[in-house]
């Protein structure tokens, strides 16, 4: 048995790192202003796209823990597929929606599900205790296979978008197939002569109750969120800020991809550091350094530099965190509770994300990069206030 999940382990290495050569990530935002929508429009896909993850994330997380990890991954596979589909094939404004809901489908059905199908492998061949260095092994595949994404992505959007796309739904086709080896965790509530709905109901109930009577739990949800929101963001917009400096999709492609290679190399220090200096100190320094990157991104000159050095920080803030957050929560509601730190990411962005894109179009990007530094000055304020207040103590 130990073996059998020891497999699931090396085949979720390569599936993420085939599922994040998605050739489409750097310039997807490109290939919509291509087709002629405004950086409003693209804030409202990307708001329709949280939307989506807002009200899916907990159902999708549900169904996970019900009805398994791998049924969960392989729709959400299915699910972008159709996405990627509806990107190559239209320029309707309302279709493009549909598609983004879908592709918010897509990420929820993954989100919580993958790290719940890893962590509990890991609980049954007892090495529970090396999640945070198989995530971080996971983190550098993710980043490689995003850099080879970006990178190749960038150099054929310059000749062909569509073939981007096309190219993409191939290397998902093949995570498919990956998924499909993997072996299911076992479900650990016993089965119920009740309804699926009750059934539902009772799950939610009970993962709700997790998160909110464990306010240390809670904390480290909304503070996952808050810090993620705004780097997303940024690595989004950056995009169109580079291309209206003259730089090239191809250029854009690389330094996203650099931008890749550091966060790599963050997810294998995040569990040298998170030995060394324990939760709190990483809590307390990490985001101060992810705060003076979003104000030396206001630097033209080097702009390049402090994005860069963002993969970086946000990489280790990651790795750590989802480690923490996975070992308060019991295996039975685990996909569910990660769902929950997606559910409060999804609320930020849909606050933050278009807001950023209407500011751009009648400011500039460089305006709405100088709200993001002050918003995230504003969250690490809050955030030293909470850690003061010792909620997220484990000394």
């Amino acid at each position: 048995m130990k073996m059998n999940y020891k497999k699931n382990i090396k085949l979720d290495y390569l599936h993420t790192l085939v599922r994040n050569i998605n050739l489409t990530h750097g310039i997807w935002l490109l290939f919509l202003a291509y087709k002629g929508f405004s950086l409003f429009q693209i804030g409202i896909f990307e708001t329709v796209f949280h939307i989506t993850s807002l009200t899916m994330e907990v159902p999708t997380g549900m169904i996970a823990d019900i009805l398994g990890r791998k049924f969960s991954r392989i729709l959400g596979i299915l699910s972008y597929i159709i996405y990627l589909l509806i990107m190559i094939f239209s320029a309707n404004f309302v279709v493009i929606i549909i598609g983004f809901i879908f592709c918010g489908l897509g990420f929820t059905l993954e989100s919580g599900s993958g790290e719940a199908l890893v962590y509990d492998s890991l609980i049954l061949m007892k090495k529970e205790d090396t999640y945070i260095k198989v995530n971080g092994n996971k983190e550098v595949i993710y980043q490689i296979g995003s850099g080879i994404g970006l990178l190749v992505g960038g150099y054929i959007a310059v000749t062909n978008f569509n073939l981007t796309f096309e190219l993409t739904i191939l290397f998902y086709l093949i995570a498919l197939a990956v998924i499909s080896m993997m072996k299911e965790t076992p479900m650990k509530e016993k089965p119920s002569r009740k309804s699926f709905k009750e059934t539902l109901y009772e799950h939610y109930v009970k993962s709700t109750k997790v998160v909110f009577k464990n306010k240390r739990l809670l904390y480290l949800i909304i503070i996952g969120a808050v810090v993620a929101a705004p780097i997303t963001s940024i690595f989004f917009y950056f995009q169109n800020y580079l291309f209206k400096l003259g730089y090239t999709a191809f250029t854009i492609g690389i330094l996203l991809a650099l931008h890749s290679l550091f966060a790599a190399f963050g997810g294998i220090m995040a569990y040298k550091l998170e030995k060394k200096y324990r939760e709190r100190k990483i809590l307390y320094f990490i985001p101060l350094f992810m705060l003076i990157s979003f104000w030396l991104v206001l630097v033209d000159e080097i702009i390049f530099v402090p994005f860069v050095l963002l993969g970086f920080f946000d990489s280790i803030f990651y790795v750590v965190l989802l480690d923490y957050i996975n070992k308060l929560t019991p295996s039975e509601t685990r996909a569910t509770v990660l769902s929950f730190s997606g559910l409060a990411f999804s609320i930020v962005m849909i606050l933050v994300f278009p807001i950023i894109g209407l500011l751009g179009d009648y400011y500039g990007l460089k305006f709405s990069f100088l709200i993001l530094a002050i918003i995230v000055t504003i969250i690490y304020l809050f955030l030293l206030r909470v850690l003061s207040k010792d909620h997220l103590s484990t000394e």
